[in-house]
């Protein structure tokens, strides 16, 4: 300014008494001379105006962020300092360590905090970094996946807090709670790595996925049973696999608990392993909340049941065969129960031959009496003779008259044994029944008789 007063002067004093050629130049000179000193200013001046901040506001922001890496440098859990960018100005020892970053501190300063997050994930911090510091709104821990330094992706929970000290409004402090630390951290992360080691003795399945479905947490039991690396399949949708007949069912439940649409659920599905053998198992699952009124993360279980569906086939089988080996045999096998009224608890296809009832019709019903289709004639004898070998624990044979559903009478002959308790009582009568006559065929039914009196004689 000095420079261009004394300028001005000489101008002036040309001006006023020199010729008018020589106040041209002057002029001229003295019109540079102010462009030049213009120039030399702003360029003295650029870098505060561009700083759009005076020289102690820039001291003051130095301060707040030596003070807030302070801060995270005492906490023994993962942390770092964020500016209002949400780029890392400060990452703790513990942070770059449990991210295998413990020899890149100079490349995570400045680098935006989304680029250690899992992609999918960003859209959750996203929202994180949005409410951190509205007191209306819940800030509590969400879980979501950060990328470690060899690229695999490690499922945390993190929370955002504002740093408030004079001047220091726009940075955030991030916590980082790993979930399934595979580096030991000391303080709560050897607490957690306890947790880890619990439930990867659990002999089922225990799995977390993200609000989209994919994989964000699972136990060792995960490559026990389908043979998949748990790193190869962090990140992945759960429904990949799953048997493709199933999907649908899957898919259905799982994006009703992402949906908040229900709270748990609980069906039986298939599971595809490693070199493509399917698994039945369990599934029971409950949704866990990320942020209030937002889309939830599922945590569940995946119980093998292979076994005893193969169990449930055999018996099956075996059920189909026996049904079918009695539905071919000349006669109803039967149990009933040791009442007056030998009530049925089974009978084979071949009831309705003999008795002309169906098995369903009969079985179960307490207003179905057998004796009562006995022949009234023959009903005491009948009563009385099985009784009395059954007091005996002796098997009976006998043969008798019953009534047929048509009215017509047919000849039976019953052969039976007790069964019983493990205290002696009587508890059922199992046996089998088939025609031998009708009521007219008087010679078969004569033979019968003498060959039961026979059998009769040579027991007593």
């Amino acid at each position: 300014m000095a420079v261009l007063g004394i300028v001005f002067l000489v101008v002036l004093g040309t001006w006023w008494d020199g010729s008018l050629s020589l106040k041209i130049h002057m002029a001229s000179l003295t019109a540079a001379m102010i462009g030049l000193s213009i120039v030399t200013l702003t360029i003295a001046v650029f870098p505060f105006a561009r700083a759009g901040k005076p020289l102690n506001a820039q001291k003051s922001d130095l301060d707040a962020t030596e003070w807030a890496g302070d801060i995270a440098r005492k906490l023994s859990a993962p942390a770092a300092v964020l500016d209002d960018r949400a780029t890392v100005v400060v990452a703790n020892k513990t942070f770059l360590t449990e991210l295998g970053m413990h020899e890149m501190s100079e490349q995570i300063v400045g680098m935006p905090i989304s680029n250690l997050v899992y992609p999918s994930d960003r859209r959750t911090l996203a929202k994180v970094i949005a409410t951190a510091g509205r007191s209306n709104l819940n800030n509590a821990p969400v879980a979501l996946r950060m990328l470690c330094a060899d690229g695999t992706a490690v499922p945390v929970h993190i929370s955002l807090s504002p740093l408030h000290e004079e001047g220091t409004s726009e940075l955030n402090l991030l916590q980082v709670s790993l979930l399934s630390p595979h580096r030991a951290a000391g303080g709560d992360a050897v607490g957690d790595y306890d947790c880890r080691l619990l439930i990867d003795r659990i002999e089922q399945i225990v799995f977390q996925i993200n609000p989209d479905g994919e994989l964000i947490f699972l136990n060792s039991s995960w490559a026990t049973l389908l043979d998949h690396a748990i790193q190869d399949s962090l990140g992945k949708p759960l429904i990949s696999f799953i048997h493709p007949e199933d999907r649908s069912l899957v898919e259905a439940h799982v994006t009703a608990l992402t949906r908040g649409k229900r709270n748990s659920c609980h069906i039986e599905t298939r599971m595809i392993g490693r070199n493509g053998t399917s698994y039945w198992v369990v599934l029971r699952a409950r949704s866990m909340s990320l942020i209030k009124r937002e889309r939830t993360s599922v945590i569940g279980t995946f119980t093998d049941v292979s076994q005893m569906k193969r169990t449930e086939a055999s018996l099956q089988a075996n059920r189909r065969s026996l049904s079918m080996l009695l539905s071919n045999i000349p006669g109803m096998v039967y149990r009933c129960k040791n009442d007056r009224n030998w009530s049925f608890d089974f009978a084979s296809d071949g009831c309705l031959d003999v008795t002309g009832y169906e098995p369903y019709e009969i079985v179960g019903d307490p207003k179905f009496s057998y004796v009562e289709i006995i022949h009234p004639e023959d009903r005491v004898y009948a009563w009385e003779f099985v009784r009395q070998q059954v007091a005996l624990r002796r098997k009976f044979q006998l043969i008798y008259r019953i009534v047929h559903r048509s009215g017509a009478i047919k000849w039976v002959w019953e052969q039976g044994k007790g069964v019983f308790s493990s205290t002696g009582e009587p508890l059922a009568l199992e046996g089998f029944i088939t025609d031998i006559a009708s009521d007219g065929d008087d010679e078969a039914v004569r033979g019968f008789k003498r060959l039961l009196l026979d059998q009769h004689r040579l027991r007593s």
